[in-house]
C-alpha cells in the first residue's frame, strides 16, 4: 500500500521521495504527507516575499553628480497639492481648467512631480533639485481636452520666448487618447521641440497594442511602463514602434496629494522618470556646450546612456532603459 501511495504520488506530478519522513509540497494544494504516506492540509500557506516599495529607485546612484538643479520641468498635469516633499521647492503654475485651484484633486499630478523632484524626505526624486512648474489641464472630472493641453504648451512657449535665458526646457505632458489628434496640440508640440523643449508624454494605459496620441509623434519621447519584476512591461501598458524609452510604471513609491505616500502605476509614472532623466540632461549638456541642448541632443544623450531590457520586444521597451550613470557619462558630469 505503501508503493501504492508513491506512485500516486508521482502520477499528480508530486517530486519522489516522500515516503521516508513529513515533507510538505508547496503547491496549489499545500498538502504535507507523514512517513506512513497519509496527506493532510496544511493550515497555513507560506507566506510571499513582501513588496520593495522602493525598487523603482533601487538602480538610481545616490552619489550621483547630476540633480537637476537649474532646470526647469513644466508638469501639464492634474496640478499639485502640499506635501512635505516639496517642502522649499519653488513651484509655480498656472490653472487651465475651470476648477480656480492647482490643487490637484485626481491624485495623479502629485505622484508625477514626486517621481521628478521630491526633495528627500521619505524618498528622492529623479531630479531633487529640478524646479517644478505645474500647468494644470485636469480637473479630475474626465473631461480633459487637447485644448488645455495645447494652451498650456503654448503659455510655456510665450514664456521661453520672453525668456530665452531661463527657459523651461522639458515638458512631461500627462494627455493621451486611443485615437484621433489634434492639430493645435500637434502644432504646440512641434513648436516646443523645434524650440528646445524636450517634451515627455506616456504610451498609453489599458494595454493598449498601439500608443496613444500624442505619444506617436515624432517629436517627443514616447515611454512605457516597466513591471516591478524588471523583465516584462507592467501589464496595461500601451506598446509599439513608436516607444522610445520605458521606465518604472508599477507600483512606484511617490508623494500623494493627501500629503501622504503612494504606490503608483501607468505610463504616467513611467513617463516621470523619462521627464527627470531629461532634465539631469540638459543639466550636464548646458554645462558641457554652454548652451541649452536642442530636444535631439537631450534625445541622443538619453539613447547612449539606455539599455535594452533582456526578453522584452523593441516596439514594448523602445531603446530601453535609461543608467543614469551611463547618461552622466554621456554628457561628462562623471568626472
Amino acid at each position: 500500500m505503501r508503493r501504492l501511495v508513491c506512485l500516486l504520488v508521482v502520477l499528480v506530478g508530486l517530486p519522489l521521495g516522500v515516503c521516508g519522513g513529513e515533507t510538505l509540497f508547496l503547491g496549489p494544494t499545500y498538502l504535507k504527507v507523514d512517513e506512513n504516506g497519509n496527506f493532510s492540509r496544511v493550515e497555513k500557506e507560506p507566506e510571499g516575499a513582501a513588496f520593495d516599495n522602493f525598487w523603482a529607485y533601487r538602480h538610481i546612484p545616490s552619489d550621483k553628480k547630476l540633480t537637476g538643479k537649474g532646470v526647469k520641468v513644466a508638469v501639464a498635469d492634474s496640478g499639485i497639492s502640499s506635501h512635505p516633499e516639496f517642502n522649499g521647492k519653488h513651484i509655480l503654475g498656472q490653472d487651465f481648467t475651470l476648477s480656480g485651484s492647482l490643487a490637484d484633486v485626481k491624485n495623479h499630478g502629485t505622484g508625477v512631480a514626486g517621481i521628478i523632484g521630491a526633495r528627500g524626505v521619505r524618498f528622492t526624486g529623479v531630479a531633487p533639485q529640478a524646479e517644478i512648474w505645474v500647468y494644470k489641464i485636469d480637473d479630475g472630472s474626465r473631461l480633459i481636452g487637447p485644448q488645455a493641453a495645447a494652451n498650456a504648451l503654448n503659455t510655456i512657449l510665450a514664456y521661453n520666448e520672453a525668456n530665452p535665458h531661463d527657459k523651461i526646457t522639458v515638458i512631461n505632458l500627462s494627455y493621451g487618447v486611443s485615437g484621433g489628434g489634434s492639430l493645435p496640440l500637434t502644432n504646440a508640440i512641434n513648436r516646443a521641440h523645434d524650440s528646445g523643449v524636450t517634451v515627455v508624454v506616456p504610451a498609453g494605459n489599458f494595454g493598449y497594442p498601439g500608443v496613444f496620441y500624442p505619444a506617436n509623434l515624432s517629436t517627443v519621447l514616447s515611454v512605457s511602463a516597466l513591471a516591478a519584476d524588471e523583465k516584462h512591461l507592467y501589464v496595461n501598458s500601451a506598446y509599439g514602434p513608436e516607444v522610445d524609452f520605458t521606465a518604472p510604471g508599477d507600483r512606484v513609491y511617490t508623494a500623494s496629494s493627501d500629503g501622504d505616500y503612494t504606490l503608483m502605476s501607468g505610463t504616467s509614472a513611467a513617463a516621470a522618470f523619462v521627464s527627470a532623466a531629461a532634465a539631469l540632461a540638459v543639466e550636464g549638456l548646458t554645462k558641457k556646450l554652454g548652451r541649452y541642448p536642442t530636444a535631439e541632443e537631450v534625445k541622443d544623450a538619453l539613447k547612449a546612456a539606455a539599455s535594452k531590457v533582456p526578453g522584452l520586444p523593441d516596439i514594448a521597451q523602445g531603446n530601453g532603459l535609461i543608467d543614469i550613470q551611463k547618461l552622466e557619462q554621456q554628457v561628462g558630469a562623471s568626472k
